[in-house]
Parts: structure tokens; sequence; C-alpha cells
């Protein structure tokens, strides 16, 4: 009997990537149908700052263990299977949270809705490399692209949604209703499934070469020569850099998005108007940058697409450093903030990609390499605001850019060496 191979047997696997793609558009739709609604929802349960930060750090602890739980959700159902169940049960708490009336059953509901959204992550990019690899093609970069779009077009509508009044839970609620249904017709449908045994790993390529994926179908990784002992001695040097530059970009986009407005409010005495700007010119360049990665990824190689991306993170950064340290127009800190998040869409595509590396070379589960970059950049997103609060507060506002320029300099070192 012939089934999905994605979903761990044998027969079948899944190569349409619009699969994946309503994964990622429903991951990014309801978190920023969530992100708009937040003060409503605070309100609603009467949490001050203190407490709303408790609940919300509750969700990212919780999206932490998801992120560690999901290889073992993957491994029971199969990547594909995981992504939509991980999925319809996100929908499901994202209305919890929406009606929650107090704040411990927030709280609660915050937590689950983190461990079901750390799960889904790491299962729909999973799954991802699992229809990548079959397809022979690149397909992380559009893949995240689809995640930034649907977080933004969501933020647009939660804040018409907000500006007309609509109840939080409705509003919440039609989203996660959309998302389900989405979900449903993925599941039910079974276009995109293609007879065969379980997809040839592509190798990953520098440059464009004979090994190089065509389009055509997967590709046979050249033999290396490299013994067992070599193989595991390179697995053990990939992994470890491999966390790092999961933990290093992290502390280059999360302080772009949390933290580059407070930064031209403070620091250049920019208007509400300018300094509401910058984390929308930062989201703006990552979409932007992963929009052109897949098609880069084919002409050059991921390697040289990482260095770029590493370069263009230190160069932005450095100069909006300068900027801020010189006192020059605001204009030009707002010009590095852009420049800086088109340098840093790449990565995380880049290094959730790296799980069709080590699933060809060492056996690797996706799900696996996927659990180890989410939870990681998850390390990274948490203890971010814990190091940049002190700091500028200690040395002033320069030091959100001083911080993001370390990570980028990590990123620089480690991206290219874990992709190659």
């Amino acid at each position: 009997m012939s089934v999905d191979v994605a979903d761990g047997l044998h027969g079948r696997t899944s190569s349409d990537w619009r699969v994946p793609a309503v994964a990622f558009a429903v991951n990014g739709a309801l978190y920023g149908s969530l992100l708009t609604r937040f003060p409503e929802i605070a309100d609603r349960v009467s949490a001050s700052e203190t407490q709303f930060g408790v609940v919300l750090f509750a969700a990212a602890i919780g999206g932490l263990l998801g992120s560690l739980v999901a290889p073992l959700l993957a491994r029971a159902f199969g990547e594909r299977s995981a992504t939509l169940l991980a999925g319809a049960g996100y929908a499901l708490l994202a209305v919890g949270v929406a009606w929650a009336p107090q704040l411990i059953l927030l709280g609660g509901a915050l937590l689950l809705l983190g461990v079901l959204d750390g799960a889904h992550d790491v299962a729909m990019n999973a799954f991802a490399v699992r229809v990548q690899q079959h397809r022979a093609t690149t397909l992380m970069g559009r893949m995240h692209a689809t995640w930034s779009l649907s977080l933004a077009g969501a933020g647009v509508l939660g804040t018409v949604a907000a500006g007309l009044r609509v109840p939080v839970a409705l509003h919440v609620g039609i989203a996660a209703t959309v998302a389900l249904a989405a979900q449903l017709a993925i599941a039910l449908g079974r276009k995109g499934m293609v007879a065969g045994g379980p997809p040839t790993p592509t190798p990953p390529v520098d440059g464009p070469s004979d090994s190089a994926p065509t389009g055509n179908g997967p590709s046979t990784p050249a033999p290396t020569g490299d013994g067992p002992g070599r193989s595991l001695g390179r697995l053990r040097y990939v992994l470890p850099v491999l966390g790092l530059a999961a933990v290093a970009a992290s502390y280059v986009e999360s302080p772009g998005q949390e933290w580059t407005g407070l930064l031209l409010s403070r620091g250049f005495d920019a208007t509400p108007q300018v300094a509401a700007a910058a984390p929308v010119l930062f989201g703006a360049g990552l979409l932007a940058s992963r929009l052109l990665l897949d098609v880069a990824v084919s002409r050059v190689g991921q390697a040289k697409v990482a260095a770029v991306s590493g370069a263009t993170m230190v160069a932005a950064v450095g100069a909006g450093l300068v900027c801020t340290l010189v006192g020059a127009p605001v204009w030009w800190a707002l010009a590095a903030v852009a420049v800086a998040g088109f340098g840093a869409g790449p990565a995380f595509p880049l290094l959730f990609g790296s799980a069709d590396q080590l699933s060809a070379r060492h056996g690797i589960p996706p799900a696996r390499t996927a659990s180890m970059v989410s939870a990681l950049s998850r390390v990274g997103a948490i203890s971010a605001p814990i190091v940049v609060g002190p700091l500028t507060d200690a040395f002033g506002m320069a030091m959100v850019f001083a911080i993001m320029a370390v990570g980028a300099a990590l990123v620089l070192g480690a991206l290219p060496r874990a992709v190659r």
C-alpha cells in the first residue's frame, strides 16, 4: 500500500509546496491577529505591565517546550500530519487566548498556545524540507516569506478590526476558523501526492555544479570519499556551529523588531510616527530578502548567500551604531535598520534548510534539526530583552545597535560554515 512518506511510511510524498505554505501562512496570520489585540486582552483581564509580561513569558517558555517535544510528534505521526495537528491546535488555543476572562486562564492559554506554536514551527519547517528534497529545489525562502506576508497582512486587518471595535474573540475566532478551514482542505486533499519511495536528499551546493538541483527530480549526492569517522567528526563540528548561528541570529532579529522603535524615539528624539516605522522597515527588509532567497541559493549556493547575509548585517548595524554615536539624522538610522532587516532575512530560512544537508549526509531526521534551530532561536529571543534592557539603561540606546553588531558578527562567522 502506498502512503505518505512525509508521514513516516513508504510510497508517497507530498511534492506540492502549497501544503507547507498554508502552514506558514496559518502560523503567521494567527500570530499577527493576536499581536494587534494584546492591549485589549491585557485590559480585559486587568493585567499590569508586570503581570502581562509574566504571561507572555509563559508563552515563550511554552514555545521552547513545544520546540523540544516536536520531534516526538513528528516521529509518531509524520511531519505532514504533525504540522496539521499542531496548526489546528494553535488555531483553537488562539481563540482561548482571545476569550480568557481571567489572568490565570490567560496565562494557561498562552502557555499551551506557546507549546503548540513551538511544535507547529518545527513540524512545518521539517515538512517543508521533505517537500524541498523531493522537488530538488530550494523552498525555504518563499516559505518564510509567506510567514512574513501573513503576519503583516493579519496585523493590518487586526488594526482595522481594533479601530472598528470588533470584539477580540470574534476577530480572532474568524481568523482561527479560516485557518482551520484551510488546514482541513489540505488534510482532505490529495493533490501533490506523488508516487514513489522516499526522496533522495539534495546535496548542498556552494555554486552551480553538475550536482545542483535542476528542478527535474531529486539529485543524488556526489560521492565525497568521506569515511564514517570523518562524517561523524564533521557532524560534531556542524551542530555547535549551527546552534551558535541560531542564537546569534536571534540577537539581530529580536532587537531589530522589538527595540529599534524605542532606539529611534529615545536615541534620536524621533516622532512617534517615525519611531513606529523602524520595526516596519526591519520587517520589510526581512520579507524582501526572503522573497529573493531561493533564486539566490539556486544560483550561487547557500554558503555564499549566508556570507553575504552576515556581511550585510555587520555593515548595516555598524553604520547604525556610528549614526547613534555621532548624532546623525534619524533617516540614516532608519536606512540602517532597513538594510539590517534585509541582511537578517536569509538567516533562519537557511538554518532550518540545513536540515536538508544533515538528513542527506548523516541521516538526521529534519524534525530533529528544526527542533534544535527553533529551540535555540527561542532561547535567544527570550534572553535578548534581558541583555538589551540593562545594557541600554547603563550605557545608552546605542547598545541596541552594539548588541545587534555582536550577533551579526557571530552570524557572519558561523552561518556560512553551518550551511556549506
